[in-house]
């Protein structure tokens, strides 16, 4: 199920809030954890009811290995032996899993090329949502084995995975973020402002989903669906077009994930903060996908050393990090691709930043302030926020080409193919009905290059949000229930669903 849908925004939503909330006004909190519980496994289940029991089994495999791993620990007076063997198993079982679903093919792929072998393609299904659930109950279970996180009860542990707003795209939770949260449900007070904060939130989210990233996809997917009629000017845009898309997807989904938590009384961690304003490969990984990058560092590059055992072991870590996160993202070499560019641009990054500390450290201080020309830094600046900005539209053609040689094709026609004015069927899918028919009462569309007006004028706002508005997170926290904000949210959220008829699944749908 799709938050930007006809069924969930009224069928599915109106009637869990209905419940949830009935329960939460009465004091009862195990009731109105049920409620959300059983919504939550309806929403998974939507789109193929076999989904849920993969998730259902996930769920009792992970809670009984935590179960044991805390009687274990109490039975034996601390020896880890076991548990050691119960964490083990924990994390085998669902890499396992994951391999299974996400990785069995490609690896069997791999292997028939490699060896000449005939092994046969199972050509299965992925799970929707399976790497976030994955993750999430890994990092649980060696919370446990750590003694850092306690065994709930098993109502809240399925509720803590199976919450439906984080479910299929994250945020990656940890338990203390959430848990406790769970465990206050018809014990807090409920508060008019968060909920009215949560649709506006929720509502800003659907916006860049529906009527930003969705405009923005309709030229991607014609862009390479004919990569090889491209010419340069088509592949350049097509390249930026991509990065927007993907951009207000994610985005949107984000934010309208920790919109309806906030209209539930519970709070997701920002899992997305203006990557894009970045002016180096470092900062814009503080900002994309923030949650999954504390996963790797929390579990992976901290327990393999991080930066602790040396420079040269530290920047092994990194590329393995990022090896690591392009395979997540996908099964496929485009994938690793685009991890080991981020990777390389990543360690040379802080190499650079290692070295010019070294540098200031070195210089005379004045009046206890080291020498720092304003307008230089400044125009550095603009200069590493272009550059990173530009580094990430070329990688993500890798990340979203359906192979290495299509990725190729696009940055050859880009050098090969030529520039002319756009094609048509590039920018056609800007000219959405309600902006032409304002182009017609203006007498606009009879002039030269009518059809380009509304791409142009699409791109560069959506440039300058990108790179100059505020954070939407930060102005939802700020967010005050008027008469005029509620006009303005209430006039975006119908625009939205009146453009639903060519309702699109969320890009990270597929991981």
């Amino acid at each position: 199920m799709l938050f930007n849908s006809y069924v969930f925004l009224f069928l599915f939503l109106p009637l869990s809030l209905i419940g949830y909330y009935l329960f939460v006004h009465l004091g009862k909190g195990t009731a109105a954890k049920l409620v959300l519980t059983a919504a939550s496994l309806i929403f998974y289940a939507y789109a193929n009811p076999v989904y849920l029991l993969i998730l259902l089994g996930s769920i009792l495999f992970n809670y009984a290995l935590c179960q044991g791993i805390v009687y274990e620990r109490k039975r034996t007076g601390g020896r880890r032996a076991f548990c050691n063997a119960l964490l083990i198993a924990g994390i085998v079982g669902n890499l396992g899993l994951l391999f299974y679903f996400k990785y069995y093919d490609f690896f069997v792929e791999n292997l028939n090329a490699v060896f000449g072998t005939s092994f046969v393609l199972k050509g299965l299904i992925l799970p929707l949502g399976i790497s976030f659930f994955t993750f999430q109950q890994i990092g649980y279970v060696v919370d446990v084995w750590k003694g850092e996180a306690k065994v709930c009860s098993f109502l809240d542990y399925m509720l803590f995975v199976s919450y439906f707003p984080k479910l299929t795209q994250g945020p990656i939770t940890v338990h203390e973020e959430l848990l406790p949260q769970l465990a206050g449900i018809g014990k807090t007070r409920f508060s008019s402002e968060r909920f009215t904060a949560g649709i506006y939130l929720f509502t800003m989210g659907m916006v860049k989903k529906v009527l930003v990233a969705d405009t923005f996809g309709k030229a991607a997917d014609w862009g390479y669906s004919n990569v090889g009629s491209l010419t340069g000017t088509d592949s350049l845009l097509l390249i930026l077009f991509y990065a927007l898309q993907l951009y207000f997807d994610f985005s949107g989904y984000c934010q309208m994930a920790r919109g309806l938590s906030w209209i539930f009384g519970l709070e997701l961690p920002v899992n997305f903060r203006s990557p894009y304003k970045a002016s180096n490969i470092v900062d814009f990984w503080k900002g994309w996908h923030i949650t999954l990058n504390r996963f790797f560092t929390r579990y992976i590059y901290i327990p393999l050393g991080g930066n602790r055992k040396g420079r040269g072991r530290m920047y092994a870590n990194l590329l393995f990090i990022f090896l690591l996160s392009g395979l997540w993202h996908g099964a496929g070499w485009n994938f690793i691709l685009w991890g080991a560019l981020h990777g390389v641009l990543y360690l040379f990054t802080r190499m650079w930043q290692f070295h010019r500390k070294r540098v200031e450290d070195g210089q005379p201080v004045l009046s206890g302030k080291k020498k720092k020309s304003s307008g230089s830094v400044s125009a550095g600046r603009i200069a590493g926020t272009f550059l990173t900005f530009a580094f990430c539209c070329c990688a993500w053609v890798f990340f979203r080409a359906e192979s290495v040689s299509q990725a190729l094709a696009v940055f050859e026609r880009l050098l090969h193919g030529g520039f002319a004015l756009p094609s048509v069927g590039l920018m056609e899918g800007f000219n959405l009905d309600e902006f032409w028919y304002i182009l017609k009462l203006a007498h606009l569309d009879s002039l030269p290059f009518a059809q380009y007006y509304l791409g142009i004028a699409i791109t560069i706002g959506t440039l300058l949000v990108v790179f100059f508005a505020p954070n939407a997170d930060e102005k939802a926290e700020r967010f005050r229930p008027t008469a005029w904000n509620a006009a303005v949210t209430a006039f975006l959220f119908l625009w939205c669903t009146f453009s639903l008829s060519g309702v699109s699944s969320f890009l990270y749908f597929q991981f």
